[in-house]
Protein backbone atom coordinates (compact mmCIF):
# COMPACT_ATOMS: atom_id res chain seq x y z
CA UNK A 1 0.00 0.00 0.00
CA UNK A 2 1.30 3.34 -1.06
CA UNK A 3 0.60 6.84 0.11
CA UNK A 4 -0.09 8.52 -3.80
CA UNK A 5 -0.37 12.28 -4.05
CA UNK A 6 -2.71 13.17 -7.30
CA UNK A 7 -3.00 16.79 -8.11
CA UNK A 8 -5.99 17.69 -10.16
CA UNK A 9 -8.53 19.95 -10.36
CA UNK A 10 -10.48 17.94 -12.62
CA UNK A 11 -13.47 15.86 -10.42
CA UNK A 12 -13.69 12.96 -13.43
CA UNK A 13 -10.14 12.53 -12.97
CA UNK A 14 -10.49 12.36 -9.21
CA UNK A 15 -13.25 9.81 -9.12
CA UNK A 16 -11.56 7.68 -11.65
CA UNK A 17 -7.68 7.74 -9.72
CA UNK A 18 -9.50 7.37 -6.63
CA UNK A 19 -11.78 4.22 -7.95
CA UNK A 20 -8.13 2.99 -9.68
CA UNK A 21 -5.94 2.83 -6.78
CA UNK A 22 -8.63 2.20 -3.61
CA UNK A 23 -8.20 0.05 -1.60
CA UNK A 24 -4.82 -0.72 -2.39
CA UNK A 25 -3.72 2.77 -2.25
CA UNK A 26 -4.20 5.69 -0.05
CA UNK A 27 -4.52 8.44 -2.34
CA UNK A 28 -4.64 12.21 -1.21
CA UNK A 29 -5.98 15.34 -3.58
CA UNK A 30 -4.25 18.25 -3.94
CA UNK A 31 -5.40 21.42 -6.33
CA UNK A 32 -2.10 23.68 -6.78
CA UNK A 33 1.55 23.14 -8.21
CA UNK A 34 2.60 24.46 -4.95
CA UNK A 35 0.70 22.72 -2.83
CA UNK A 36 1.94 19.56 -4.34
CA UNK A 37 5.47 21.16 -3.93
CA UNK A 38 4.42 21.25 -0.10
CA UNK A 39 3.17 18.04 0.16
CA UNK A 40 5.93 16.23 -0.80
CA UNK A 41 7.81 18.16 1.50
CA UNK A 42 5.73 17.76 4.35
CA UNK A 43 3.76 14.33 4.15
CA UNK A 44 4.84 10.73 3.71
CA UNK A 45 4.42 10.21 -0.09
CA UNK A 46 5.57 7.39 -2.11
CA UNK A 47 4.25 8.57 -5.75
CA UNK A 48 2.62 11.61 -7.49
CA UNK A 49 -0.28 11.54 -10.13
CA UNK A 50 0.16 14.79 -12.16
CA UNK A 51 -2.66 15.92 -14.43
CA UNK A 52 -0.66 17.45 -17.13
CA UNK A 53 -3.82 20.22 -16.97
CA UNK A 54 -3.00 21.83 -13.68
CA UNK A 55 0.81 22.51 -14.79
CA UNK A 56 2.40 25.93 -14.38
CA UNK A 57 1.48 27.51 -17.57
CA UNK A 58 4.57 28.98 -17.96
CA UNK A 59 7.62 26.74 -18.78
CA UNK A 60 5.46 23.31 -17.48
CA UNK A 61 8.84 21.10 -18.44
CA UNK A 62 11.28 23.23 -15.90
CA UNK A 63 8.34 22.78 -13.07
CA UNK A 64 8.33 18.59 -13.88
CA UNK A 65 12.29 18.99 -13.74
CA UNK A 66 12.71 20.88 -10.74
CA UNK A 67 10.17 18.52 -9.21
CA UNK A 68 12.38 15.79 -9.82
CA UNK A 69 15.37 17.11 -9.08
CA UNK A 70 13.98 17.88 -5.58
CA UNK A 71 12.66 14.60 -5.22
CA UNK A 72 14.12 12.13 -6.99
CA UNK A 73 12.93 9.60 -4.52
CA UNK A 74 9.40 10.05 -5.52
CA UNK A 75 8.03 8.74 -9.26
CA UNK A 76 5.68 10.95 -10.74
CA UNK A 77 3.05 10.19 -12.78
CA UNK A 78 1.73 12.34 -15.58
CA UNK A 79 -1.92 12.14 -17.00
CA UNK A 80 -1.39 13.22 -20.51
CA UNK A 81 -4.04 15.63 -21.89
CA UNK A 82 -4.50 17.02 -25.75
CA UNK A 83 -1.20 18.28 -27.44
CA UNK A 84 0.55 16.46 -25.10
CA UNK A 85 3.04 14.73 -27.26
CA UNK A 86 5.23 11.56 -26.16
CA UNK A 87 8.35 13.20 -27.31
CA UNK A 88 7.60 15.61 -24.33
CA UNK A 89 8.69 12.74 -22.03
CA UNK A 90 11.61 11.75 -24.39
CA UNK A 91 12.52 15.35 -23.68
CA UNK A 92 12.08 15.11 -20.20
CA UNK A 93 14.59 11.96 -20.09
CA UNK A 94 17.17 13.59 -21.84
CA UNK A 95 17.12 16.53 -19.90
CA UNK A 96 17.29 14.49 -16.33
CA UNK A 97 14.37 13.64 -15.59
CA UNK A 98 14.38 9.83 -15.07
CA UNK A 99 11.53 9.06 -12.80
CA UNK A 100 9.02 10.11 -14.83
CA UNK A 101 6.06 8.26 -16.60
CA UNK A 102 3.93 9.22 -19.08
CA UNK A 103 0.15 8.07 -19.14
CA UNK A 104 -2.41 9.06 -21.46
CA UNK A 105 -5.42 10.58 -20.41
CA UNK A 106 -8.12 8.10 -21.96
CA UNK A 107 -6.15 5.04 -20.43
CA UNK A 108 -6.01 5.94 -17.19
CA UNK A 109 -8.71 4.00 -15.35
CA UNK A 110 -7.46 0.91 -17.12
CA UNK A 111 -3.32 1.98 -17.05
CA UNK A 112 -2.83 3.69 -14.13
CA UNK A 113 -2.58 0.97 -10.98
CA UNK A 114 -0.28 -0.93 -13.41
CA UNK A 115 1.40 2.41 -13.61
CA UNK A 116 1.63 2.87 -9.81
CA UNK A 117 3.24 -0.73 -9.14
CA UNK A 118 5.45 -0.46 -11.79
CA UNK A 119 6.91 3.24 -10.05
CA UNK A 120 6.75 1.50 -6.78
CA UNK A 121 8.65 -1.36 -7.94
CA UNK A 122 11.52 0.75 -9.31
CA UNK A 123 12.23 3.26 -6.23
CA UNK A 124 9.46 2.51 -2.91
CA UNK A 125 11.52 1.80 0.36
CA UNK A 126 8.90 -1.35 0.80
CA UNK A 127 10.20 -2.98 -2.47
CA UNK A 128 14.15 -2.25 -1.81
CA UNK A 129 13.43 -3.66 1.73
CA UNK A 130 11.62 -6.92 0.31
CA UNK A 131 13.89 -7.36 -1.98
CA UNK A 132 16.78 -7.21 -0.11
CA UNK A 133 15.48 -9.57 2.93
CA UNK A 134 12.93 -11.59 0.76
CA UNK A 135 16.04 -14.67 0.69
CA UNK A 136 16.30 -14.94 4.41
CA UNK A 137 12.63 -14.67 5.55
CA UNK A 138 9.61 -17.01 5.47
CA UNK A 139 6.30 -15.76 4.25
CA UNK A 140 4.86 -14.35 7.12
CA UNK A 141 7.49 -12.66 8.35
CA UNK A 142 8.43 -10.82 5.48
CA UNK A 143 4.97 -10.01 5.29
CA UNK A 144 5.36 -8.45 8.49
CA UNK A 145 8.57 -6.52 7.55
CA UNK A 146 6.98 -5.34 4.35
CA UNK A 147 3.65 -4.21 6.05
CA UNK A 148 5.92 -2.59 8.81
CA UNK A 149 7.86 -0.28 6.47
CA UNK A 150 4.13 0.42 4.66
CA UNK A 151 3.37 1.72 8.11
CA UNK A 152 4.60 5.48 8.38
CA UNK A 153 3.04 6.16 5.62
CA UNK A 154 -0.55 4.71 6.62
CA UNK A 155 0.11 6.09 10.25
CA UNK A 156 -0.45 2.14 11.55
CA UNK A 157 1.10 1.52 15.45
CA UNK A 158 1.93 -2.00 16.55
CA UNK A 159 -1.81 -3.18 16.93
CA UNK A 160 -3.18 -2.37 13.46
CA UNK A 161 0.49 -4.21 11.87
CA UNK A 162 -0.36 -6.71 14.24
CA UNK A 163 -3.72 -7.60 12.83
CA UNK A 164 -2.71 -6.68 9.35
CA UNK A 165 -0.39 -9.81 9.61
CA UNK A 166 -3.22 -11.54 11.64
CA UNK A 167 -1.48 -11.57 14.88
CA UNK A 168 -1.79 -10.59 18.44
CA UNK A 169 0.63 -7.53 18.91
CA UNK A 170 2.24 -10.18 21.57
CA UNK A 171 2.08 -12.81 19.16
CA UNK A 172 3.77 -10.80 16.35
CA UNK A 173 6.68 -9.92 18.38
CA UNK A 174 7.44 -13.51 19.55
CA UNK A 175 7.06 -14.69 16.26
CA UNK A 176 9.45 -11.86 14.91
CA UNK A 177 12.15 -12.36 17.59
CA UNK A 178 12.17 -16.31 17.02
CA UNK A 179 13.76 -14.93 13.53
CA UNK A 180 16.28 -12.62 15.00
CA UNK A 181 14.05 -10.09 13.89
CA UNK A 182 12.88 -6.88 15.96
CA UNK A 183 10.02 -6.83 17.90
CA UNK A 184 7.06 -5.58 16.53
CA UNK A 185 7.53 -1.83 18.11
CA UNK A 186 11.64 -1.59 17.39
CA UNK A 187 10.18 -3.24 13.73
CA UNK A 188 8.33 0.16 13.12
CA UNK A 189 11.14 2.69 14.24
CA UNK A 190 13.58 0.49 11.95
CA UNK A 191 10.82 1.12 9.45
CA UNK A 192 10.93 5.02 9.80
CA UNK A 193 14.32 5.09 9.98
CA UNK A 194 14.23 3.57 6.82
CA UNK A 195 12.20 5.67 5.03
CA UNK A 196 14.76 8.35 6.12
CA UNK A 197 17.13 6.65 4.56
CA UNK A 198 15.41 7.08 1.62
CA UNK A 199 14.24 10.63 2.30
CA UNK A 200 16.88 12.57 3.66
CA UNK A 201 18.92 12.26 -0.10
CA UNK A 202 16.20 14.60 -1.92
CA UNK A 203 17.08 17.69 -1.84
CA UNK A 204 13.85 19.41 -1.33
CA UNK A 205 13.87 18.04 2.06
CA UNK A 206 15.75 19.24 5.61
CA UNK A 207 16.23 16.30 8.83
CA UNK A 208 13.42 18.93 9.81
CA UNK A 209 10.63 17.74 7.76
CA UNK A 210 11.99 14.17 7.08
CA UNK A 211 11.03 14.61 10.82
CA UNK A 212 7.78 15.82 10.63
CA UNK A 213 7.05 13.29 7.87
CA UNK A 214 7.76 10.67 10.33
CA UNK A 215 5.79 11.92 13.02
CA UNK A 216 8.48 12.93 15.14
CA UNK A 217 7.79 15.63 18.01
CA UNK A 218 10.70 17.60 16.98
CA UNK A 219 13.73 17.19 14.90
CA UNK A 220 15.77 16.56 18.00
CA UNK A 221 13.70 13.52 18.60
CA UNK A 222 14.38 12.15 15.03
CA UNK A 223 18.18 12.61 15.33
CA UNK A 224 18.77 10.80 18.46
CA UNK A 225 15.94 7.79 17.43
CA UNK A 226 18.48 8.00 14.00
CA UNK A 227 21.83 7.60 16.40
CA UNK A 228 20.28 5.33 18.65
CA UNK A 229 18.97 2.81 15.36
CA UNK A 230 21.80 3.78 12.53
CA UNK A 231 24.43 5.03 14.56
CA UNK A 232 24.84 8.38 12.43
CA UNK A 233 23.40 11.68 12.20
CA UNK A 234 21.29 12.90 9.07
CA UNK A 235 24.28 14.07 7.45
CA UNK A 236 26.37 10.86 7.95
CA UNK A 237 23.57 8.95 6.58
CA UNK A 238 23.11 10.95 3.53
CA UNK A 239 27.28 10.84 2.62
CA UNK A 240 27.25 7.03 3.46
CA UNK A 241 24.61 6.19 0.91
CA UNK A 242 21.07 7.03 2.57
CA UNK A 243 18.80 4.15 2.38
CA UNK A 244 21.19 2.00 1.81
CA UNK A 245 23.17 2.21 4.67
CA UNK A 246 20.29 2.53 7.15
CA UNK A 247 19.48 -0.82 5.32
CA UNK A 248 23.03 -2.42 5.55
CA UNK A 249 22.28 -1.64 9.64
CA UNK A 250 19.19 -2.70 9.81
CA UNK A 251 20.30 -6.05 8.41
CA UNK A 252 23.63 -6.10 10.78
CA UNK A 253 20.76 -5.43 14.27
CA UNK A 254 18.80 -8.64 12.49
CA UNK A 255 22.29 -11.23 11.45
CA UNK A 256 20.57 -12.13 8.11
CA UNK A 257 22.55 -13.55 5.72
CA UNK A 258 22.58 -10.68 2.87
CA UNK A 259 24.91 -11.24 -0.30
CA UNK A 260 27.79 -8.38 -0.32
CA UNK A 261 26.38 -7.02 -3.21
CA UNK A 262 23.49 -5.62 -2.07
CA UNK A 263 25.15 -3.33 -0.57
CA UNK A 264 28.39 -2.66 -2.50
CA UNK A 265 27.54 1.16 -2.51
CA UNK A 266 27.52 2.22 0.77
CA UNK A 267 30.46 3.80 1.86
Amino acid sequence: MASVTLLTRDGVIEMAATHALRPEHGVARVATWTKLVWWTRERPATCTIVDGATLPRRNPQHALLEFGRLYPSVPLVLVAREGMAAHALFHLGRAGLSNLMLLPLDGLALELPRAVRTALADRSTAALVTQVVSPSLPRRELTAVRLAVEAPQQGWDTDELARRVGLTRAHLSVLLRARGLPSAGHLLTWARMLHAGQWLTDPGRTAESVSRQLAYSNGAAFRRALRNYVGATPTQVIEQGGVMKVLERFVQACDLPMPPRAFGSVA
